[in-house]
């Protein structure tokens, strides 16, 4: 053991006069100053030596041989052999340095196959892989030799062209490789069959950093899904001013309920019958520093995307049975709107209990107003939310009805109150037989199973006299108030319920 640990101190010292950096490749001169260092330090004979110097000699190459190997797999997409984001990213990088100097442009096309997930659904996992070397190998027939094709994972593509001065090559490009993909793959037994959506952006059109021509390829790509899928778009800059205001509005919102930005507003509900006010629909608006009053629109569809519009939705229950809660007492109701997203949440349920207990309201009161295709398509966590509010007693009705993908059985066999005629068949019905007709229908249907109707949008009194002779119950817009401050409603509407008539 002492003889070891006196070899060892040897070798050490011999090491530091030769000032060897292990963190750094020996030159091959240094290798040779290594291995007759070893081979000397802990061998007595040439024969000893020698075995020793090949097998280090040899544990080198293979060293070097598995660093090429790993070097290589880490740039490589181990399933077609296309480069990978990573080998992407340094070519792009590369490319445009080259185009700087060159002065010429550069192209990006980002392609994702649209269909995919069906195919590796029904189909399996092993087609779906198939599939995927063949669209590789279909997209780099489609290129020219000094393009280049990367997989940047799942079922998404990306393509560099250098040298497209000519505007015409790269939709030109685009259009073979959309040609190629739609055509059929045979796979065994099956015939797979995809589009291609592609987002097109040049070095001329936008930013020139490598990781921003492929967000803005992507971008582009996505408007080509949003609008019909099986296209190639060309990304401009209100694409990427969009994006940028929703990532604005996102961050921004977060912060609006702790900070006390959002306000809720509340719209008249009249009886047809005497156009009395029966009760309000509570509507958020958001009073953004610097900005001024928003409209839903101009937030609600990004807080959906996100976890946001729980949020949302939960202050706005609570807040609005908790400022509404006088009308309540006077014999008036209010709807609150929930989303999607909220119903498949257990904390509106919790809110509301709260909001309920803490204001003394009446369940039968307040009405939970859902999408028509949100209710109709309900699964899992919706649902069950769904039976738990209406088991607190509150009312659900389907907002915007009409324009979903409802039927009649699913209408007779689901569990709500009132339906509400979505006001684009309401503005047009006193000029437009056809709608006339629609809303008709839907009273109709919704009074032979026991529902109450409320027209939404009325702007004219000709739309009132029309819903009034085909029996519709209640109606809100325009004509008869619109979304005001609570403060407002107790002003202004402090005498509308009967109980508080003036008369």
């Amino acid at each position: 053991m002492n003889e070891t640990n006196g070899l060892h101190r040897m070798l050490a010292q011999q090491l530091r006069r030769l000032r060897l950096d292990y963190r750094t490749s020996p030159s091959p001169e240094d290798w040779h100053k290594l291995l007759e260092l070893l081979s000397t330090t802990y061998t007595e004979t040439d024969d000893e030596r020698f075995t020793m110097r090949q097998t280090i000699e040899m544990s080198a190459r293979e060293m070097r041989s598995l660093h090429e190997t790993l070097s290589r797999q880490s740039l490589q997409d181990t399933l077609t052999g296309l480069p990978n984001r990573a080998a992407l990213i340094r070519h792009l990088e590369v490319s445009l340095e080259a185009c700087a100097h060159a002065g010429t442009g550069l192209a990006v096309l980002f392609i994702d196959l649209d269909g995919f997930k069906q195919v590796n659904d029904s189909l399996g996992h092993a087609v779906g892989d198939e599939l995927l070397v063949l669209a590789s190998q279909r997209i780099r027939a489609c290129m020219r030799p000094e393009d280049v094709v990367a997989r940047l994972g799942s079922d998404e593509f990306v393509v560099v062209c250098p040298d497209v001065s000519d505007s015409m090559i790269v939709p030109s490009i685009a259009a073979r490789i959309g040609s190629q993909l739609a055509a059929p793959f045979p796979i065994g037994d099956h015939e797979a069959v995809v589009s291609a959506s592609i987002g097109l952006v040049t070095t001329a059109d936008a930013a020139a950093s490598a990781e921003d021509l492929l967000g803005q390829a992507d971008l582009a790509m996505y408007e080509a899904k949003l609008n019909g899928k099986g296209r190639a778009t060309v990304f401009n800059s209100a694409m990427q001013r969009t994006v940028d205001t929703k990532f604005s509005v996102r961050n921004a919102l977060g912060r609006a309920i702790t900070l006390h930005e959002l306000r809720v507003m509340y719209q008249p509900i009249v009886s047809l019958a005497d156009e009395r006010v029966i009760g309000t629909e509570a509507l958020v608006r958001w009073e953004r520093p610097g900005v001024g009053l928003l409209s839903p629109d101009d937030f609600i569809p990004i807080a959906e995307e996100s976890s946001l519009i729980s949020a949302v939705d939960c202050w706005v229950l609570q807040e609005a049975v908790r400022r509404g809660a006088q009308w309540c007492d006077a014999g008036g109701t209010i709807a609150i709107n929930l989303s999607a997203r909220t119903l498949q949440q257990d904390d509106v349920v919790h809110a509301l209990g709260e909001a309920l207990h803490r204001s003394a309201v009446s369940p039968g009161q307040l009405t939970l107003e859902i999408t028509e295709t949100t209710l109709l398509a309900g699964m899992g966590a919706t649902n069950h939310n769904l039976a738990r509010l209406r088991d607190l007693g509150v009312k659900l009705s389907i907002d915007d009805f009409g324009t979903g993908h409802s039927s009649l059985s699913q209408l007779q066999q689901t569990d709500v109150d009132i339906l509400k005629i979505d006001q684009s068949f309401v503005s047009l019905m006193d000029h437009d037989a056809p709608s006339a007709a629609i809303v008709s229908a839907i009273i109709t249907v919704g009074h032979a199973l026991g529902l109450t109707l409320v027209a939404e949008g009325v702007e004219r009194p000709s739309q009132a006299v029309l819903l009034r002779e085909q029996g519709c119950d209640t109606a809100q817009g325009w004509l008869y108030g619109r979304p005001l401050p609570a403060e407002a409603i107790d002003k202004a509407f402090g005498v509308t319920f009967p109980e508080q008539s003036a008369g």
